[in-house]
């Protein structure tokens, strides 16, 4: 009915009569009528101290709006197939506290269920974050309110076994090997990582190529100032001619932050590290590519990036980037860039 469908849409707990009868079509007598059936089923409760209207049949002139309790009933089910980590007692109590973030706590019972063996490795924040919820930045905004944000029993935020990423220094130098490229990396996870496998497990060469300086970018403070790179490479490494490569988001701005580099530092060659991008293009995942923060495209033309992908992935490339959404770098963690890196040995 009608008049049932605006009273349950008024923004407010109390209506006036008034009101309610503007809003229809229906003679007074038959608004009477339907009001006292509401005031019967509980929908509608007279507020007695506004008194009756004087007609007839009388009402009164304000009523409050009461909106039927939520069933639960579909959420219990869901709470009791949580995994035994979770505080089943709490969200059978509270279930919308469970219903408010649902979707996370389901994404964690479903790591818990089938992969929590991935805990016994370590890897950053943003990696983990990635890894179970399909969203990098999550953990990082959660990790002083863990216990509260998710109720578990025997389980704290230590216990998913990540690795703190602080501020890093702008570079890296590995101190064994000799000669190698320099790879510049948008990211600070995902800068950490790799210079935490090279300095820890000796492991410079990253996907086939041996690095001997690993930059980071800091998302487009890499293109501030043009000519930098050429100025850098002669300060750290002398005369030796080297070649830059470039890592980044599999977004519209890192594709323009590549581009811009390029642009910016026409004396030197800079590459994207392609294998990387490959990498990430083919790691299958738990949950649908993240949403994009904004549909921004890349300043300079879109063809001369793809030019370097095959046909294959340059219509994956353009599908994920057409529907708004995003490949992060952190999909590539620390065990899936340890298997991709190798020793000097191999140099």
């Amino acid at each position: 009915m009608k008049s049932r469908i605006y009273i349950e849409n008024y923004p407010k707990k109390i209506i006036e009569l008034s009101e309610i009868i503007n809003q229809s079509k229906n003679s007074y007598e038959e608004m009477a009528e339907t009001i006292r059936c509401y005031v019967e089923e509980g929908f509608l409760l007279p507020v007695k101290s506004s008194g009756l209207n004087g007609r007839r049949p009388a009402l009164y002139n304000k009523y409050k709006i009461l909106k039927p309790e939520k069933d639960h009933r579909e959420s219990f089910e869901k709470i009791k197939l949580l995994h035994g980590r979770f505080d089943h007692q709490y969200y059978l109590t509270h279930p919308e506290q469970y219903e408010r973030i649902s979707e996370e706590i389901e994404a964690l019972s479903s790591f818990l269920w089938s992969r929590s063996e991935e805990l016994l490795e370590p890897m950053s924040i943003n990696e983990r974050s990635f890894s179970i919820f399909g969203k990098e930045k999550l953990l990082k905004s959660i990790e002083n309110q863990f216990s509260s944000y998710f109720r578990m029993q025997g389980f704290s935020f230590e216990d998913l076994h990540t690795y703190p990423t602080p501020e890093p220094f702008f570079e890296y130098i590995h101190p064994s090997l000799k000669e190698g490229q320099i790879l510049i990396v948008e990211n600070k996870d995902t800068w950490y990582t790799l210079r935490k496998i090279m300095r820890e497990e000796n492991k410079p060469v990253v996907f086939g190529i041996p690095v001997k300086v690993l930059l980071y970018g800091e998302g487009k403070k890499i293109t501030r100032q043009s000519g930098r790179l050429r100025e850098y490479m002669e300060e750290v490494l002398g005369e030796h001619q080297n070649d830059f490569y470039y890592f980044g988001d599999l977004d519209y701005e890192g594709i323009s932050i590549y581009q811009e580099t390029k642009e910016k530092n026409p004396e030197v060659n800079v590459k994207l590290l392609l294998k990387a991008y490959e990498a990430m293009l083919e790691e299958k995942l738990q949950k649908a590519y993240p949403e994009t923060r904004d549909h921004r495209t890349p300043r300079a033309d879109l063809e001369d990036f793809l030019a370097n992908f095959s046909e294959e992935h340059q219509k994956k490339i353009l599908q994920i980037l057409e529907k708004g959404r995003y490949i992060p770098q952190e999909i590539l963690n620390w065990s899936l860039l340890k298997s991709k890196m190798e020793g000097i040995e191999h140099v």
